[in-house]
């Protein structure tokens, strides 16, 4: 296949995406980097049917280029796979597409005397994502290191695997996620050190994955870290966390308020002699528990330094909003700074960061009042004994006796400013279509209130559901050009990537007429580790050329629930259990995806009856939602119900988006769009949100 340059340039967009967001979970004796001493390369021994079978996105799709593991190590300059047990591998699935090979019937002494290291690949796909590594998996990664000393043990999997019985035998281990088509090639790059590991845990790795039922029995404001540190939990890794080759420290760290802005400033030192070192300064901020419970902390704020190279060093500045900082008050229906000390705390992950700083506020503040939603008031669990570590105390003492004193004018106060009564739009003397809006000779008002009812009704409840667009979208929207300039609008669906037909067949004759080749980019929860905006926004551009260039204009991007744990429908398609990451992530994406058309925000994750209190739907499991909504181009109704409520377009939930959050978009709907039959009004102001898209769409 000629690979056209639109192609070649999204395949090293996701394979860089890829490098950048492996996780390095262990390295002990020098187990990685796999480089030979001399001009001969390193052989390896590959076990695991993960290697053939490398998972890489939705079952689905269809790379029009994919890279296992195996295949990557093979096309390496530094290392050699096995040849015969590449052999065995590679035969054992063709004959068999399910099952794994029997590996007692191989020589392991034998394999150790060929080979100076080996690499063991466990995968699970999201169909079957099973995070417990089975006895058989077990036995063989005991077999394996009881012969290569060196072994390293590699987890292309949705997300947490309960892996420490397996980590404790294995010198390295690394979290490969779904890693997209060029997952392989990106792993090869990062084992043998032509790379270096850059990414940190989106989500915390407890021992056990009982902690996971235990955290998520309630839906309150514990959720992920917030829990798991709050309550004392055991962790394997926790949040945040991720090695790599060289060393780093953070040799000093600055805590101002700049107005209303809280800026923390941390000076990174590559302190290796050997390794160049990109770290991600993690800012967490506890908040008082005073009449409001707290969580331990929570991330305020996180940047990347450069790449370093030894003895090299950079200042981060890492610039948040106070009011950012508020919880919601359920007693004053508004978001709330309450008295006391905010302790800021710095480091590279949730249990490594130091407490640097404290502010101090006198009284409490009243700083967003939120419109009324019909949901139960906040019962939070009790906290256990949460985390803590030696020096703690002393360092919480030191910060608060040099507390910087916040006044009322560095809080930004949001008044809740109600939109005038909505009217029915009023028509123009003459006729108006599309194109009109576009030249700037009519408004969207005008257009829309010519439009008749029937067309309307077209425009607003059939979108998405009419057929039209490139071979496999899910739908597009009416077709309403001859009489109004509206043009159809396509939209696909597709986590790791657009999701299209890749060979188009003629029906009459079977050949293929054409193919849509679209990129497999690593999947959201493998890119939430990357803890790097512009890399997910570069990810965002290059779906968006592909969309572009097949006729796509609106895409159902991966969804901005919080990540809750390894039980969650569609985990791999959520960015991070921390509501902030995975709200700017959501929005680094569609705003990468922007120039090229409009991403869809959805919610893809709930169960099909979700309770959960208000302030935790205000905090947690909205917030993402409520910072990706300004960057969206449209926002799907779940067909879930929340709290035993339908949602629809005309429900409280929808005006929180609109009112509070400044969502400009229009709705989507899978089912029913609005919960009674729209008025001419309701028709209208839907299709002035649709209308402002289309023009950008001529």
């Amino acid at each position: 296949m000629e690979f056209t340059p639109r192609m070649t340039q999204n395949m090293r967009t996701a394979q860089a995406a890829a490098v950048g967001s492996m996780v390095l979970l262990k390295n002990i004796h020098d187990t990685l980097p796999l480089r030979p001493q001399g001009s001969e390369k390193l052989p390896v021994a590959v076990f695991g049917m993960g290697q053939v079978r490398t998972v890489f996105a939705c079952p689905e799709f269809v790379p029009y280029h994919s890279v296992n593991v195996l295949d990557g190590l093979c096309a390496s300059e530094l290392v050699k796979p096995d040849g015969l047990l590449a052999h065995k591998y590679r035969a054992w699935a063709l004959s068999h597409p399910t099952g794994d090979l029997p590996w007692r019937s191989l020589s392991m002494e034998e394999l150790a005397e060929n080979n100076a290291a080996a690499v063991v690949v466990l995968s699970r796909d999201e169909d079957a994502y099973d995070p417990i590594i089975n006895n058989d998996e077990l036995a063989m990664i005991e077999a394996v290191t009881k012969v290569f000393p060196r072994t390293v043990l590699v987890l292309n999997t949705p997300g947490y695997m309960e892996a420490a019985a397996a980590a404790s035998l294995c010198g390295a281990v690394v979290y490969m996620g779904i890693p997209g088509q060029e997952g392989g090639a990106a792993l090869a790059e990062l084992l043998t050190g032509q790379s270096v590991f850059l990414g940190h845990l989106n989500q915390s790795w407890p021992r056990r994955r009982a902690e996971f039922i235990q955290a998520n029995q309630v839906q309150d404001i514990y959720c992920g870290y917030r829990y798991f540190d709050s309550f004392g939990s055991e962790l394997l890794y926790d949040f945040g966390y991720g090695l790599t080759y060289g060393t780093a420290e953070i040799a000093a760290i600055g805590v101002a308020v700049d107005r209303t802005e809280l800026v923390v400033t941390a000076e990174v030192v590559n302190t290796g002699e050997v390794w160049p070192v990109s770290q991600v300064v993690q800012v967490y901020v506890s908040r008082p528990a005073g009449k409001l419970p707290q969580p331990k902390y929570v991330l305020a704020g996180f940047a990347r330094t450069a790449m370093l190279d030894p003895g090299q060093s950079q200042q981060v500045e890492i610039r948040l909003e106070l009011s950012d900082l508020a919880s919601y008050s359920e007693a004053s229906a508004a978001f709330l700074l309450e008295a006391g000390y905010y302790d800021v705390r710095v480091g590279f992950s949730a249990r490594s960061a130091m407490v640097a700083g404290s502010l101090l506020l006198k009284s409490d503040a009243l700083l967003a009042p939120v419109l009324p939603l019909p949901m139960a008031h906040t019962v939070n669990r009790p906290i256990r004994l949460p985390y803590t570590y030696p020096g703690e105390a002393e360092e919480i003492a030191q910060a608060r006796k040099r507390a910087i004193r916040l006044s009322g004018w560095n809080l930004k106060k949001t008044p809740l400013k109600r939109p005038p009564q909505p009217a029915l739009c009023r028509g123009a003397d003459h006729p108006v279509r599309l194109e009109d809006v576009k030249a700037g000779t009519a408004s969207v008002y005008e257009l829309a209130a010519a439009m008749d009812d029937v067309a309307l009704r077209h425009l607003v409840l059939d979108f998405g559901l009419c057929p039209g667009g490139p071979e496999g979208a899910l739908g597009a929207s009416a077709d309403l050009k001859e009489d109004w300039g509206i043009p159809s609008m396509s939209l696909a669906a597709g986590a790791d990537g657009l999701l299209l037909t890749r060979e188009i067949v003629d029906p009459e004759t079977g050949e293929i007429t054409a193919r849509q080749n679209c990129t497999a980019f690593p999947a959201a929860g493998l890119l939430g580790c990357s803890w790097d905006l512009s890399l997910i926004s570069a990810v965002g551009a290059a779906v968006g050329r592909e969309m572009r260039e097949y006729g796509v204009d609106l895409w159902l991007a991966p969804g901005a629930d919080v990540l809750r744990g390894p039980s969650q429908r569609h985990n791999s398609r959520c960015w991070s259990e921390d509501p902030m990451m995975a709200g700017r992530y959501t929005a680094a994406l569609a705003a990468g995806v922007r120039p090229y058309g409009g991403a869809v925000l959805r919610p893809v994750s709930m169960e099909y009856q979700t309770n959960v209190t208000l302030r935790a739907y205000l905090e947690i499991y909205s917030r993402s939602f409520a910072l990706a909504a300004p960057t969206a181009a449209a926002l799907l109704i779940p067909t879930e119900r929340i709290n035993g409520q339908v949602c629809g377009e005309d429900t409280p939930l929808s005006d929180l988006f609109r009112q509070q959050w400044k969502f400009k978009g229009f709705f989507l709907a899978d089912d029913e769009r609005f919960t009674h039959e729209p008025t001419r009004l309701e028709l209208e102001q839907s299709a002035l949100r649709i209308l402002r898209f289309a023009v950008t769409r001529i």
